[in-house]
């Protein structure tokens, strides 16, 4: 049994609606004194959507506030319910923190797998999703990936996204090289030509010649959407700009060490332009801030923002010589704060005239 294990917070909604593509069972964890939060009710749809079933586990249960019986009518709500009132949905009650609740949490889930018949080929060419990506500084480009079906072995050729390349390593949750992964194994690949997305699906090919194939092709569909897309939205904004006030831009390079954050991070950062105001991330990518992202931010008036990751001292004096403001962070709120309160700086000025009352002298 592999876990994947997602974010509660808002900024990480991509991310949840992943977790509910690649996986077979939803466990949706529900604090017992809080209830069901809107990313719950998101959870729920993303679930929905793909088709999965879900196991509620009803969190906090040591707590004296805790209220089972209100997350069951709440969840009701939602088309979920449980098997105490007749529906097909089953509820755990767990505490984490007191450890308990949750031998019968995995049983529920064994009992679940039985009940689907989750079957998989492993004497076949693998495929799969990576689950994460980064760039290490020693090994390149690296991604962690989930064999759906199949076994994938060392040395075989992939196609991953856009990128294509022959695995020289793989290792396994407990950091140890290994050889071959089967269905519903998570392994660290090494040896991919660039960074994959989050989400993209990888498939075993025949041939190195195969894999290259494959990914040129894939990246000229991309580009020509790219172009077209760049065409249409400088059209779209030259007419917009004429006779209209000239809206203010606050331009972003994000640097993030994990695929997924960057993913998270735009999408939040795109969600607080406001129409006096707009948001352009001009580069977004994995890895630590280098010369030429201070080069970029210098050069189209931008504002880098880190994302754990930290640039090196000889960076720093760059940046500084080249007058780039870089911000670092590594709470997800901390740069939506202070995006949110740069944005407002960039507001125009209004001005409102209060009358408080009036006197007769």
């Amino acid at each position: 049994v592999t876990f994947l294990d997602t974010p509660g917070h808002a900024a990480f909604t991509a991310m949840r609606s992943r977790g509910a593509q690649v996986t077979d069972i939803v466990i949706l964890v529900v604090a017992a004194d809080d209830g069901v939060m809107p990313q719950t009710i998101e959870a729920i749809n993303h679930s929905k959507a793909a088709g999965v079933p879900v196991v509620v586990a009803v969190n906090k249960m040591d707590k004296p506030g805790a209220d089972p019986t209100r997350i069951m009518r709440e969840m009701s709500e939602h088309e979920l319910l449980a098997e105490d009132w007749g529906g097909n949905v089953i509820f755990v009650q767990v505490s984490a923190k007191a450890e308990t609740g949750i031998e019968g949490l995995l049983e529920m889930v064994l009992l679940q797998s039985e009940v689907l018949e989750l079957k998989a080929n492993p004497d076949r060419k693998a495929f799969g999703y990576v689950i994460e990506s980064r760039l290490d500084i020693g090994r390149g480009a690296v991604a962690t990936v989930l064999v759906m079906q199949g076994t994938l072995r060392d040395g075989d050729s992939i196609v991953c996204g856009l990128h294509s390349g022959r695995i020289r390593a793989m290792i396994d949750d407990a950091g140890n090289r290994t050889n071959e992964a089967g269905p519903s194994t998570p392994v660290e690949i090494v040896g991919l030509t660039g960074i994959p997305n989050a989400g993209d699906e990888f498939i075993a090919v025949a041939s190195d010649k195969d894999a290259k194939q494959i990914a040129n092709h894939r990246m000229q569909k991309q580009r020509a959407k790219e172009l077209a897309k760049k065409s249409r939205a400088n059209l779209e904004k030259m007419f917009e700009k004429l006779g209209g006030p000239e809206v203010k831009e606050l331009r972003l390079i994000v640097k993030a060490d994990v695929q997924g954050s960057i993913e998270a991070l735009n999408d939040s950062l795109k969600d607080l332009a406001k129409k006096e105001v707009d948001i352009k991330i001009i580069h977004s990518a994995t890895g630590t801030i280098n010369e030429s992202d201070v080069s970029l931010a210098a050069v189209s008036d931008a504002i880098i923002v880190g994302f754990n990751v930290r640039p090196a001292p000889q960076i720093r004096a760059f940046a500084k010589e080249e007058n780039v403001d870089m911000r670092f962070y590594d709470i997800i709120y901390n740069v939506i704060n202070d995006i949110q309160s740069a944005l407002d700086g960039l507001m125009p000025s209004t001005f409102h005239e209060n009358i408080i009352g009036r006197a007769e002298v």
